[in-house]
């Protein structure tokens, strides 16, 4: 079969929020060619090996699986960072959160120190560290398997990231303790509820069934794990310069009641992502 004829058979069995373009992913992976190559030989005929290792990757794509997991990498921030079944997969709504610490860290005058709550597979404290300067980068994880993800794409990306195993604020080196630290927190913690989870694309709802629950489920409101950290921040007396959380759509209300005592000077800001849905919420000094 050539490959024009397996993009349109193979598209049309597929039920998928873009079946063309999933096919011809796949088809890529299995030459080992770029997309442009499909269209510039459209004739050119699979081996029997390559025949079989594209059902493969298609019996996989038909079952769900997302594509990330398939190549086992995603983009994000320009970079490519490995992912497998251990880590959310990186969605571009989150390149919000780096564009809003990046803008917020060039108008400071000092250094400072970077602590990402939850790195998954380290996109964005890695995306951090490949644009700012002058920063200690810091994250936790409270999956090994997961942390090991971040570490290898810290390696590859030369990004000097101190990675620590723990419950969202639970293993935070001492020195970053102190109320005085010129310290900027972020964090994409869980906060999928039942309402947020209807609002996905096609494409993410069906991925989620392949992510870790533990990277999204957020409980029966999306706000278990921000009642936690809040918690933990209370209790820790942090004060940080800013804290940067991806959120659901409805829940900036709900997390700014949470915020403890001690964090109740701070000014609130709101980041819209481009389906006009409040996103990033920022609270600072």
């Amino acid at each position: 079969m050539t490959i024009k004829k397996m993009i349109s058979t193979y598209s049309q069995k597929l039920n998928s929020f873009s079946p063309v373009l999933d096919i011809e992913i796949l088809l890529a992976k299995t030459l080992n060619k770029n997309k442009e190559y499909l269209y510039t030989y459209p004739d050119k005929k699979l081996t029997d090996k390559q025949l079989a290792k594209f059902e493969k990757l298609f019996k996989r794509r038909s079952k769900g699986e997302p594509i990330a997991y398939i190549l086992g990498y995603q983009e994000f921030f320009n970079l490519k960072f490995n992912v497998n079944q251990h880590v959310l997969i990186p969605r571009p709504e989150t390149e919000i959160l780096v564009e809003a610490v990046i803008k917020y860290i060039s108008n400071l005058k000092s250094s400072t120190s970077i602590l990402d709550i939850g790195v998954g597979s380290g996109a964005v404290i890695i995306s951090l560290a490949k644009n700012i300067k002058n920063a200690q980068l810091y994250g936790t994880d409270v999956s090994a398997k997961a942390l090991n993800i971040a570490k290898q794409n810290a390696k590859t990306h030369q990004a000097k990231i101190k990675f620590y195993q723990g419950n969202l604020l639970e293993q935070i080196p001492p020195k970053l303790k102190s109320q005085y630290s010129n310290l900027i927190i972020t964090a994409n913690l869980p906060y999928l509820d039942k309402q947020e989870k209807n609002l996905l694309p096609f494409s993410s709802t069906t991925s989620l069934k392949f992510e870790p629950k533990i990277a999204w489920d957020g409980g029966t409101d999306g706000l278990n794990y921000f009642r936690k950290f809040f918690t933990q921040i209370d209790d820790l007396k942090l004060k940080p310069k800013a804290i940067f959380l991806e959120i659901g759509h409805q829940q900036a209300t709900a997390i700014k009641k949470l915020i403890p005592l001690s964090l109740a000077k701070y000014s609130l800001l709101i980041k819209k992502d481009l389906c006009g849905f409040e996103r990033v919420l920022i609270i600072k000094q």
